[in-house]
């Protein structure tokens, strides 16, 4: 398990919302960056323990929708529980996905809240392989 995904991503401009675009080397890295790009969204992820594990087992029908219901899934359990997460394991097989996700409950005392992100949308969805590997852009509803 790495620390960080081998992937990077950048915040887009998108009127009323905040986007993503991620790339990485494989689409297992995609999703974890993915991940780490939804926490950075919220909070900073340098300042989260990685005290608390929740896996994850999602199946869909395409590869678009699967992304979407990863990231809709760690923010239900933010929404729910206050988890947020820092560290990430995803394995994927045709379009389902096993992932081991490492966190902690927010707390506001310790962490800085940058936006709350009230839904995953599929507004300018896209998942892509390039030449470099694999790359992503989600919207998020703020």
């Amino acid at each position: 398990m790495t620390d960080h995904p081998r992937g990077s991503f950048e915040f887009i401009d998108h009127t009323a919302d905040v986007g993503i675009r991620v790339e990485a080397p494989t689409l297992e890295d995609l999703f974890e960056t993915a991940g780490l790009a939804f926490t950075e969204v919220v909070t900073s992820a340098e300042s989260l323990d990685c005290s608390v594990e929740r896996r994850f087992k999602l199946e869909e029908d395409n590869i678009e929708t699967l992304l979407v219901s990863w990231l809709q899934e760690l923010l239900y359990l933010l929404d729910t529980e206050e988890l947020v997460f820092s560290r990430f394991q995803v394995r994927l097989h045709d379009c389902s996905l096993e992932a081991t996700a490492w966190g902690e409950v927010f707390d506001p005392d310790r962490h800085m809240i940058k936006t709350e992100i009230k839904a995953v949308t599929y507004h300018q969805l896209e998942v892509a392989e390039s030449d470099q590997g694999w790359q992503a852009q989600v919207i998020f509803d703020i």
